[in-house]
C-alpha cells in the first residue's frame, strides 16, 4: 500500500529533528533565520519565474528572461522588508503587508520547531534573518548609489520582523518564563493587554467594512479583471498579489472609520463625509475601494468607540474605578495611538507614476482621532459601571428594611443548655462527663 504524501513529508520531517538531537543551539538558530528568508524568497521568486516561462517573448523565440524575473521577484520580496522598488517608470514604496506576514508566520513555525529555549538561540535566529535579508539586499543593490540606505532599511525591518516573531514560536515551542515582566507595575502590563485587543477588534472592524464596500463592488471588480484580458497563470499571479496588498486597505479602511479617510492618487479623498476620486489605474483591487458618503456613513466614528466600549467591558474583571486602573486605560490609549501611527507610516507611500505616487493616510491626525474615540469608548464603560456601582447600588441597598435575627432562647433551670450537665449547682460539659470514670462520677454526686 503506497504511503501518503503526508506522511512521508511527516517522517522526513521527524528524521531531520533526530539528526539535530545534540547540535550547539548556534545552529538550530541559524536554521531558523535563513530557512525563513530563503523561502519566503523562494515564494516570490518561483511565481515569477513561471510567469516569465509562460508569457510569450515580443521575437516569439524561446528565450525566456530568467534573470529579469528572478531580479524583479527578489526586488518586490525586499520591498516587504521595507526596500522601496524603483524602476525607471515608477517608484513603489508601499509593501506588501500580507508578504511582510507571511514572512513572520514562517519565523514563527521554523522557530517552534528549531529553535531551543535560550536567549542564545533567539539572538542567532534573529541575527542569522537579518543577515541573509542584508546580503540579498547587498548583492541586489551592489551598484546602486543608494546600496547603503536600502541594505540598512532591509537589515532593521528584517530585525524587526525577526525579534517577535521567534520569540513567540520559541514560547509556543517550550514555554517561557519572564521574570522581568513581574517588576512591571501591573497597571502597565494591564493596559498594554488592553491596548492590544482594542487595536485587534478595531482591525477587524475596519476588515468588515473592507469586505462590505467589496461586495458592493463586485461588479467594477469583475470588469475590471475582464478587460485586462489575463490568461490562467497571469491572472492568478495578478490575485495572489493583490490578495499581498489586502491588509493595507484594512488600515486605510481604519482611517476610514476614523472619519479622517484616506487617499490613492492626488486631488482624491475617501472618508465617511467626503468622496473625490480620479482616474485610477486598472487594477481589480481598487474596485473594492468606498464608492459612497455622507448619510449614515457619517456615523462610522461610532463604531471604534462601540468596538472600544467592547474591548474595555470584556476586561472589566481585571479594571476596576481605582486610580491605577485610570492609569491602564491611559497606557491602553497610548497603545492604540502609537499602533495606528505606526500602521499608517507602512501603509503610506507610492503605488506608481503620476498621480498614484501619493495614497495612504495622514498618519499623524488619524492616530490622534482614533486614541480620542478609544478613550471615548473606555469612559462610557466606565461611567457606567461608576452609576452601576457607586450610584444605583447603594441606593437599592438603603431602600430596603433589614430583617431583625431571631433573638436566642434563655435557658431554663429545668432545662440544661445543649452540651452541658446540671449536677447540683455545677455545670459540667458533656465532654468532662464523658472523660470521667463511673467512680469518680458517683463521688462527685456525694458531695
Amino acid at each position: 500500500m503506497a504511503r501518503s504524501l503526508t506522511s512521508d513529508l511527516s517522517s522526513a520531517r521527524k528524521r531531520v529533528r533526530e539528526s539535530l538531537t545534540g547540535v550547539p543551539e548556534w545552529f538550530g538558530g541559524i536554521l531558523v533565520g535563513s530557512q525563513a528568508a530563503l523561502l519566503s524568497l523562494l515564494m516570490v521568486i518561483a511565481p515569477a519565474l513561471t510567469i516569465a516561462a509562460s508569457a510569450p517573448t515580443a521575437d516569439s523565440s524561446t528565450n525566456v528572461d530568467w534573470a529579469g524575473a528572478t531580479s524583479l521577484g527578489t526586488h518586490f520580496w525586499l520591498l516587504a522588508h521595507g526596500v522601496a522598488l524603483v524602476t525607471p517608470q515608477a517608484t513603489f514604496s508601499i509593501a506588501p503587508l500580507g508578504l511582510t506576514l507571511i514572512s513572520m508566520a514562517m519565523l514563527v513555525a521554523i522557530a517552534r520547531r528549531f529553535a531551543t529555549r535560550s536567549w542564545g538561540s533567539w539572538a542567532i535566529a534573529v541575527g542569522s534573518y537579518a543577515g541573509t535579508v542584508a546580503i540579498v539586499a547587498s548583492i541586489m543593490y551592489a551598484r546602486s548609489a543608494d546600496a547603503v540606505t536600502a541594505v540598512t532599511t532591509a537589515t532593521v525591518v528584517a530585525v524587526l520582523m525577526a525579534a517577535p516573531s521567534v520569540a513567540w514560536g520559541i514560547w509556543r515551542a517550550h514555554g517561557a518564563e519572564f521574570g522581568w515582566l513581574d517588576r512591571i507595575p501591573l497597571w502597565v502590563r494591564t493596559g498594554v493587554r488592553l491596548g492590544a485587543g482594542t487595536l485587534m477588534l478595531m482591525l477587524f472592524a475596519a476588515a468588515l467594512v473592507g469586505a462590505a464596500f467589496a461586495f458592493t463592488g463586485r461588479e467594477a471588480i469583475a470588469d475590471s479583471s475582464s478587460s485586462l484580458g489575463l490568461d490562467a497563470v497571469g491572472g492568478t499571479l495578478l490575485a495572489v498579489t493583490e490578495t499581498l496588498y489586502v491588509p493595507v486597505m484594512v488600515v486605510w479602511m481604519l482611517a476610514w472609520l476614523t472619519g479622517q479617510g484616506f487617499i490613492v492618487g492626488g486631488n482624491s479623498l475617501y472618508s465617511p463625509q467626503t468622496l473625490e476620486v480620479g482616474a485610477l489605474p486598472n487594477v481589480p483591487l481598487l474596485g473594492a475601494l468606498p464608492s459612497a458618503s455622507g448619510g449614515v456613513l457619517v456615523w462610522a466614528p461610532v463604531v471604534l468607540i462601540v468596538v472600544a466600549a467592547i474591548a474595555r467591558f470584556a476586561m472589566r474583571r481585571r479594571l476596576d474605578l481605582h486610580w491605577a486602573d485610570v492609569k491602564a486605560s491611559v497606557v491602553a490609549v497610548v497603545v492604540v495611538g502609537a499602533s495606528v501611527a505606526g500602521l499608517g507610516i507602512i501603509a503610506s507611500g507610492s503605488l506608481g507614476p503620476g498621480r498614484m505616487s501619493e495614497a495612504g493616510v495622514s498618519w499623524l491626525p488619524v492616530a490622534l482621532v482614533s486614541s480620542g474615540l478609544v478613550a471615548a469608548g473606555f469612559a462610557v464603560v466606565g461611567g457606567l459601571e461608576f452609576l452601576i456601582r457607586r450610584v444605583l447600588v447603594p441606593r437599592v441597598g438603603q431602600g430596603k428594611t433589614p430583617t431583625p435575627a431571631p433573638a436566642a432562647k434563655p435557658a431554663t433551670p429545668d432545662k440544661p443548655v445543649s452540651g452541658t450537665v446540671k449536677t447540683h449547682g455545677t455545670v459540667t460539659t458533656k465532654s468532662a462527663v464523658k472523660t470521667k470514670s463511673p467512680a469518680a462520677l458517683s463521688t462527685a454526686t456525694e458531695e
